[in-house]
């Protein structure tokens, strides 16, 4: 699997049964969903460009890594506090939904990242100063595809 667009990160939160997580009944076949954002956060929303990919964190697990299919904001009809979406793929999604992979396990070390805007990788302090000396984005994008299981 080829991570090299794997430059951001965003945390999720699932509205409802904390025994459920969001995204998680994507159909298999088609592996596309509208990522929600907040209403107020257009700007943050589309600074991932067309294919790029997010790693999606939700309760302090990992849970998806997605591919933006386009630049286009999608605004709900309803509006609602998470009323604005962007077109997603899904490259690779949590095989065991009762154990999904540690963030810290991920990252390679402890992450603590709250709310639910996009992040770049490389502007996070904690991320340069760990990963810094370990290879920096391409170190970790590495680490990744051991951590997960996904490097051949």
């Amino acid at each position: 699997m080829d991570l090299t667009e794997l430059k951001w990160t965003k945390n999720v939160n699932h509205k409802g049964d904390d025994k459920y997580w969001a995204y998680q009944k994507i159909d298999p076949d088609l592996n596309i969903f509208r990522l929600n954002w907040k209403t107020e956060c257009a700007e943050n929303a589309l600074k991932p460009e067309e294919s790029e990919l997010i790693l999606l964190r939700q309760r302090a697990k990992v849970t998806h890594i997605v591919k933006l299919l386009n630049k286009t904001l999608y605004k709900e009809p309803l509006g609602g506090e998470f009323g604005i979406s962007r077109l997603v793929q899904v490259v690779w999604i949590a095989d065991y939904w009762s154990v999904p992979p540690e963030q810290d396990m991920v990252f390679g070390y402890h992450v603590h990242l709250e709310g639910g805007k996009v992040m770049n990788l490389e502007t996070l302090p904690t991320f340069n100063e760990y990963w810094g000396s370990r290879g920096g984005l391409v170190g970790f994008q590495n680490h990744v595809l051991k951590a997960l299981k996904l490097k051949r």
